[in-house]
């Protein structure tokens, strides 16, 4: 049996982009449509000299399993209460940070896609797991950059609700593919 497991997280704050690798032992909070973000779900202590007004750390964790009979990948979207803070508690600022949340979920959402499409295909392998994992990373970090451009970092108040919408918008269209698991059947040679 062959399998991967790759992690994929990315730092997301409110003026920019830092990149680290996944550790383990995290308070985490799995995305879910039925929970938003609060305050006291950013737990870090805020960086006092930082010019940023909030940090949230999301990502999304993925695995891919293949043997004769099915493939298997799991890839879910994920907050880091312990590496997450602010400094004001803000309404506008709380809804910007669900946010990027939320866009990472669309992601994940379209990763899922891309991965079943390639299973049903049969064309998924190792090494092409991984290359949809590296392009979702992409994916995700031009759509958080241009997220935060577009609102300005929250202070664009109509932005920022015409992107909650068009987000929410986009999750409902990508719906068929919230399940973080995905399993398919290997067909007979």
């Amino acid at each position: 049996m062959k399998a991967i497991v790759t992690t994929i997280l990315i730092f997301l704050f409110i003026s920019g982009l830092v990149f680290g690798q996944h550790q383990t032992g995290k308070n985490y909070i799995y995305w879910s449509d039925d929970y938003e973000l609060v305050w006291t779900d950013f737990e870090e202590i805020p960086k006092r000299y930082s010019e940023h007004a909030a940090f949230s750390v999301v990502g999304y964790e993925s695995s891919f399993n293949m043997n004769a009979q099915q493939y298997e990948a799991e890839i879910k979207t994920y907050f880091s209460k312990n590496e997450s803070w602010s400094k004001s508690w803000i309404a506008a600022l709380l809804l910007h940070e669900q946010g990027h949340f939320d866009l990472a979920e669309v992601n994940a959402r379209r990763f899922r896609m891309r991965v079943k499409e390639a299973m049903e295909a049969g064309t998924i392998t190792v090494s092409v797991f991984e290359e949809m994992s590296d392009e979702a990373m992409a994916d995700l970090e031009k759509a958080q950059k241009e997220y935060d451009e577009a609102t300005n970092y929250s202070m664009d108040y109509r932005s920022q609700l015409q992107w909650s919408e068009k987000i929410a918008e986009q999750l409902k269209e990508l719906e068929a593919f919230a399940l973080p698991q995905i399993i398919v059947n290997r067909k007979a040679n």
